[in-house]
């Protein structure tokens, strides 16, 4: 189990660095001059629908935090999800069904200040998102910046899940929605958070952000 972790793990880190703030096809140059970048622990959960359904999932993710002088910053969210894994207990061999991946690319302006009981933390307050630019699972990208109708369209909230598999369920009459209808489904659950100036680093923090 580890050395899969260890694999699906570097493959988000690659990931993370060739999308990282300020590079890739579709994100936007920085504005200001990078003050700091965090990186989060690697964050495992699992999920089943046992007794009901023999269906389970397991997934890894990971998180970055980018500040900027210009209080501004870039939150990097990325997310791997595997199902059926087996795992071979005299090898290295493993198996799993690969259910979905995306990276997340979230900006936003920012407050600081040095924390008052030590000077390695930085106390920071997120203001909610006001650009996202995100792939997702090599099926489609969004930027609400450049939005489009066809953008739109993928992120109509499904209307129910299929019991047996999972799967999201769809109305294929639905109207998509605009940037501005779009950027209110990833209001951050958290926007009050610490990071470590000498460790480079920040806790795992459950954003509420899909």
């Amino acid at each position: 189990m580890k050395k899969l972790i260890a694999a699906v793990l570097s493959a988000l880190v690659m990931a993370c660095a060739l999308t990282a703030c300020g590079g890739g096809t579709n994100a936007p140059a920085a504005a200001g001059k990078v003050t700091g970048i965090y990186l989060s622990p690697a964050n495992l959960s699992y999920s089943n629908m046992r007794p009901t359904y023999n269906y389970y999932t397991t997934t890894f993710s990971q998180e970055e935090l980018t500040l900027m002088d210009d209080n501004t910053y870039c939150l990097i969210l990325s997310s791997s999800t595997f199902s059926a894994l087996e795992l071979a207990e005299s090898t290295s061999d493993a198996k799993g069904n690969e259910r979905g991946n995306s990276i997340t690319k979230i900006y936003g302006t920012y407050e600081s200040k040095v924390n008052d009981l030590d000077e390695d933390l930085l106390d920071v307050t997120l203001s909610d998102p006001t650009r996202v630019v995100k792939s997702y699972d090599q099926t489609y990208w969004l930027d609400t910046d450049n939005w489009t109708d066809e953008m739109g369209k993928k992120v109509i909230p499904p209307t129910g899940y299929d019991q047996t598999t999972g799967a999201a369920i769809y109305d294929e009459n639905a109207q998509p929605l605009t940037a501005a209808q779009y950027l209110e489904t990833v209001k951050l659950a958290v926007k009050d958070l610490q990071v470590n100036n000498k460790m480079a680093s920040f806790d795992y923090t459950d954003f509420g952000v899909n």
